[in-house]
């Protein structure tokens, strides 16, 4: 009788996280039948730099080389990994699974793990502060499924990591009501989850703690002046920020003045569009895109940032319980957190349907927002998009409606039509299937490389260097896949913060200047990120036209401004002749000198460019052994130099 006792109690327990492993499935269907195959979303951009992270985590455990500086791209110099969209937790998570399968399969386990640990999340909060099951259960599936969490998913890994958040916010409420040590440790270890996932959510954990407590404070004060509560809240405190002080003592000791991103950075138009929580998203499945000419509008072609609408079944639910539960303080608490978080994602100017300056002919005005303010605020700086403050969104929305659900629930006799009605609506209104997945190929050259035992470099063309917030080339982030293949040093890669001093340098190599003109006289689609850095400092400069003077002189005062806004002028290109390469061998040797470059190879449509193919033959040094669906490569048949140390 025990025993069957606890068995029920068991699969009570496990019938939840099971539930939403299944809406996991449902929702990112047919990533499950294409784990080994495919990814979410596309072969580029920034999916490939998430998959690299999770390896290189894996090479810098195994290995004996620095977490947190890697020469493995940018090489020679290498870059400091300490601003980079690095996800530590998720990329420690992936070393074990990568020893019984690839890192892209380890990539798409944890996203789909990410889905469904966040809906349980949210589920625990909710039924705790509801005590109902299916208010709960919707609940999670409004912070799990979002439109926000399903657009981060194909793209976005650091970003789609808020699962830990609903995990802390129960841990502290639990902590406030009961005072109990091992609440705090717990919030403490999802902090911590949290800060080693994305650390903007520790901001904003850090934000929702303060507007919690100061309510509190405010209109329940015994709750927080109790000694057992304060004694375990500063233990809380301190062990968070012990657990973080790694990285906040490499964040806080790099002289961020040379990087390029200029303080306000896009928060100018990357803030959320007033009406992007009431568009849906174009490729919603109930919706069927009929406002995606508006979308497209206030987006500016950046759906994925731009998404924050979560629902008008949701939007509906919120109003209404918040209406006949507005005596209630719980619930107006929540709705102000949620209002102040969804003013804040809006960023530092209201923007509505794409424009943020309003008025009639000379008459022209803007509004300033009190994200102006919160911009100073410690690390916050760095924050390209104001709009992902939406996840806190989300996680306001989904409690609301767990408390309205659970009050028109408490007027039924059988709670489960109406529970099982809202969640099939909303998940009608969130459903984008098929969910966008792209194959992942790996030309056989870079397995072929991989069987090479020398520590050589390989330089991929179309030659990239990439940051946040632009290009030094062509877009390539491929290349950072295929090296998780082959495992030797790259000599382009994409980093997320990286000086421009670095990027001169990398410009400065041998050749560099001859590929990176030779390849500009190839007809290829080249990505918005190679603009992206003169688009960025337009918006800058327009932004700042428009905050209140004050606001905008104090901006320009700061040197990470001024470097964004007045770079340097780079020097132009040399445009070598194929005939004349001959010139340029001693610059080839001196290239394989500083850099050990083993293999040059090149990618369609560039390998079909004759004038870089010749340039490239005509290089004695370099034989090509490799021509296969376009891609060329080339080995440098000259002795590389002997092994030097090369830390990581």
């Amino acid at each position: 009788m025990i025993h069957r006792f606890y068995h029920r109690r068991a699969f009570r327990a496990l019938l939840a996280p099971l539930a939403y492993a299944g809406c996991a499935l449902l929702f990112t269907y047919p990533l499950v039948f294409r784990l080994a195959t495919h990814v979410p979303g596309e072969v580029s951009g920034d999916v490939p730099v998430y998959i690299w992270n999770l390896w290189w985590m894996k090479q810098a455990l195994c290995s004996d080389v620095e977490l947190l500086y890697s020469n493995y791209i940018f090489a020679p110099y290498g870059v400091s990994l300490a601003f980079h969209a690095f996800v530590f937790l998720k990329a420690f998570m992936a070393v074990p699974l990568q020893y019984f399968t690839t890192a892209w399969t380890s990539y798409n386990i944890l996203v789909l793990f990410t889905f469904s640990a966040a809906a349980y999340g949210m589920y625990l909060l909710a039924r705790h502060l509801t005590g109902s099951t299916a208010a709960a259960w919707v609940a999670g599936l409004i912070y799990g499924f979002s439109p926000y969490m399903l657009a981060r998913g194909t793209g976005h890994f650091n970003y789609l990591s808020s699962e830990w958040i609903p995990f802390y916010i129960l841990c502290l409420l639990r902590l406030v009501d009961e005072g109990k040590r091992c609440w705090a440790l717990g919030a403490a270890a999802f902090l911590l989850a949290t800060a080693y996932s994305e650390y903007y959510y520790l901001i904003y954990l850090v934000m929702f703690t303060g507007f919690y407590l100061g309510y509190l404070a405010w209109r329940q004060r015994a709750r927080i002046l109790k000694r057992n509560f304060l004694v375990n809240f500063a233990l809380m405190g301190s062990l968070a920020v012990v657990g973080f002080s790694p990285i906040l003592w490499v964040l806080f000791g790099i002289d961020q003045s040379g990087f390029i991103y200029g303080g306000w950075s896009g928060s100018g138009k990357l803030g959320a569009d007033l009406l992007g929580f009431f568009v849906p998203p174009p490729h919603s499945l109930l919706y069927q895109g009929w406002g995606g000419e508006l979308f497209a509008r206030f987006t500016g072609g950046n759906g994925m940032e731009a998404t924050v609408f979560t629902g008008y079944t949701v939007l509906a639910l919120v109003l209404w319980g918040v209406w006949k539960l507005r005596a209630a303080q719980e619930v107006r608490l929540w709705a102000w957190i949620t209002l102040i978080f969804a003013v804040l994602a809006l960023g530092p100017l209201l923007h509505i349907g794409g424009d943020f300056v309003f008025g009639v002919g000379s008459l022209r005005f803007a509004f300033p927002l009190p994200y102006i303010g919160v911009h100073y605020l410690p690390l916050i700086k760095g924050v390209r998009v104001a709009a992902r403050f939406d996840i806190m969104v989300c996680l306001g929305l989904a409690v609301l409606s767990a408390y309205a659900l659970n009050f028109m629930l408490q007027s039924r006799a059988r709670s489960w039509p109406l529970t099982v009605g809202l969640a099939a609506l909303i998940s009608l209104e969130y459903f984008r299937l098929p969910y966008p997945t792209a194959a992942v190929e790996i030309p056989s050259i870079y397995r072929q490389i991989a069987r090479d035992q020398r520590d050589v470099a390989v330089l991929e063309i179309p030659l990239c260097w990439r940051t946040g917030w632009g290009s030094t080339g062509r877009h390539f982030d491929v290349q950072q896949l295929f090296q998780v293949v082959h495992g030797k040093r790259l000599i382009g890669g994409f980093a997320s913060r990286v000086p421009q001093r670095r990027l001169e340098e990398m410009e400065a190599l041998p050749l560099a200047g001859s590929l990176l003109a030779l390849q500009e006289g190839v007809e290829a689609p080249v990505s918005p990120t190679v603009q992206r850095r003169e688009h960025i400092r337009a918006q800058l400069a327009e932004l700042l036209d428009h905050l209140p003077n004050f606001v905008a002189q104090y901006a320009k005062r700061d040197a990470s401004v001024r470097n964004f806004l007045h770079p340097a002028p780079a020097g132009p290109l040399e445009v070598p002749l194929a005939s004349a390469a001959g010139k340029d061998l001693e610059q080839l040797l001196n290239l394989v000198e500083q850099t050990r470059l083993g293999y040059v190879i090149v990618h369609p449509p560039y390998s079909g460019h004759a004038p870089l193919v010749n340039y490239l033959e005509g290089f004695a040094p370099l034989a090509k052994f490799y021509d296969r669906d376009g891609v060329v490569g080339f080995r440098v048949v000259r002795a590389v130099p002997p092994s030097s140390e090369h830390g990581g």
